[in-house]
């Protein structure tokens, strides 16, 4: 998501260490999502987060793909799950290691917002809360039971 990288260039070459915040709206435990290929027969959405730069660890990941993102700060993080995640998207096979948090913005006012810009990628889709308008499907995949069962 971060740092103007082609993932799809990237994705065929190595596996790809991400950082995922799960981030819930108290008023309804709505999951922060961000949209891609929503204009395709395989709509997705999947959380805030990004790559794991090199030297890197993924707390410190998270927090910066947040503030990247969004321009917030993470108040709270407990980290969930990590998994591995191997994909096909527009015929590209992808691998991620996944970091999985949950966590809480500093900025409650945030949850007030329905849809907001992606600030390092002004071209792409806004983030929204989910559930909310979309049908499009959680990935990574795995992702499913940790909203279903906190929801």
């Amino acid at each position: 998501m971060g740092g103007g990288v082609d993932i799809l260039d990237d994705m065929a070459s190595s596996i790809r260490p991400i950082a995922v915040a799960l981030i819930r709206r108290s008023s309804d435990g709505a999951l922060l999502v961000t949209g891609h290929g929503l204009n395709t027969d395989d709509p997705r959405v999947r959380p805030l987060g990004g790559g794991i730069e090199f030297g890197e660890s993924a707390r410190t990941a998270l927090d910066r793909e947040i503030a990247e993102e969004i321009g917030g700060s993470v108040a709270r993080a407990e980290h969930r799950a990590t998994f591995e995640n191997i994909f096909v998207v527009d015929g590209v096979v992808g691998h991620e290691i996944v970091f999985v948090f949950d966590a809480e913005l500093a900025d409650a006012s945030i949850e007030d917002r329905d849809h907001f810009p992606v600030l390092d990628a002004p071209e792409e889709i806004v983030f929204w809360w989910r559930p909310g308008v979309d049908t499009a499907r959680l990935v990574p995949p795995e992702l499913d039971e940790f909203f279903v069962a906190k929801a």
